[in-house]
């Protein structure tokens, strides 16, 4: 078994695990001292549990939260020199990758790719010059958004009652949103630069809105690196069946999100596999066998997960087989879609 898998949240917890031990609270949190490893750790993602599931590949994101009131685009660079210390000290199993040649390499030579990824385009402040400082240091991936509204864009919002102030629910129990708003100028010059660098644009997190401004204003195939169907699941993370025809029309990739709230009709954090199973049929009856890859989330979710880290990659092997997934289908999900899109995208 093969798995290539387009977004972890590894790297931020090993350095805010780092930032606690430096701040003296390491062994208060449980972690006895010493600061998380990728090579072994507690967290959904290490080297050693990669290994066991038969990692070709792992998307790395570095997530920027934009209101812990760090300067976003230092914080990014932190996170970088944490990914690439991590990726020095573990260079006999796993390797950086920039383009499609070096992970069949990293194959060949029995050794797990790393892909780094921007979570949170905010993190740029808006200057071009920093989008091509990331792509210098390896970024080949990155969101507009997270869940905050910034230089480039807006994520979809949740509608606040203004009686209230809580944020007003429907009837499947979930949210209502607000996707209205899209990229700003400044957005549009930022996915045209994207392109021509060579940096994957990533639509996870963007408004509705922003989604359709992405579709209408760039040429080449765009992914959702961590989101499921929202016909199934009527979370605003969750793309529409129109949204999920215009990715695989395009040629991307939908990477299947293991959260159990974007998984559920309800806002229940329990994570099956077969309610992912449920997600994959949808979304490859709507978009086809090629438009569906892996997202988990790992280290960026909570809950009750059945897969509990990605070592019991088999899970979800096993269930798409129950659910009478052909062979060929398994491995297009596992790993053949999310490397088709490499293949074409990472060339340079």
């Amino acid at each position: 078994m093969k798995i290539a898998d387009m977004h972890c949240d590894t790297i931020s917890e090993i350095w805010e695990s780092r930032r606690r031990c430096i701040s003296g609270t390491c062994a208060d949190s449980g972690e006895g001292g010493s600061p998380q490893q990728l090579s072994r750790n507690d967290l959904h993602v290490d080297i050693r549990k990669m290994r066991q599931s038969g990692y070709l590949l792992q998307n790395f994101a570095m997530y920027v939260d934009l209101k812990k009131g760090l300067d976003p685009f230092a914080c990014v660079l932190e996170l970088i020199d944490v990914f690439q210390d991590e990726m020095e000290k573990n260079k006999k199993d796993i390797r950086v990758i920039k383009t499609y040649d070096e992970i069949l390499e990293n194959e060949r030579q029995g050794k797990i790719s790393a892909l780094m990824t921007i979570e949170e385009g905010g993190c740029c402040k808006g200057e071009i010059a920093n989008l091509e400082k990331l792509y210098q240091l390896g970024a080949r991936m990155m969101t507009l958004t997270w869940n905050y509204p910034n230089e480039l864009a807006s994520p979809n919002i949740f509608v606040k009652d203004t009686q209230s102030g809580k944020n007003a629910g429907n009837d499947r129990g979930f949210n209502l949103f607000d996707g209205s708003n899209g990229l700003t100028e400044k957005g549009f010059l930022f996915i045209e630069r994207m392109e021509e660098l060579g940096i994957i644009i990533d639509v996870s997190h963007l408004s509705d809105a922003g989604f359709w401004d992405i579709a209408r204003n760039t040429g080449r195939p765009f992914v959702a690196s961590h989101s499921n169907a929202r016909a199934l699941c009527g979370h605003c993370r969750n793309l529409t069946d129109d949204m999920i025809r215009t990715i695989a029309g395009r040629g991307g990739v939908i990477g299947l999100n293991f959260y159990g709230c974007f998984l559920n009709e309800t806002n229940d954090s329990r994570s099956t596999v077969a309610r992912m199973a449920a997600h994959a049929r949808h979304i490859l009856n709507v978009g086809g066998s090629g438009c569906l890859g892996l997202g988990s989330d790992f280290d960026g979710i909570s809950g009750e997960l059945e897969i509990w880290d990605c070592s019991q990659m088999h899970r979800l092997a096993d269930e798409l087989e129950r659910q009478h997934f052909t062979g060929t289908e398994i491995e297009n999900i596992l790993w053949r879609n999310v490397m088709r899109v490499y293949r074409e995208l990472l060339n340079s």
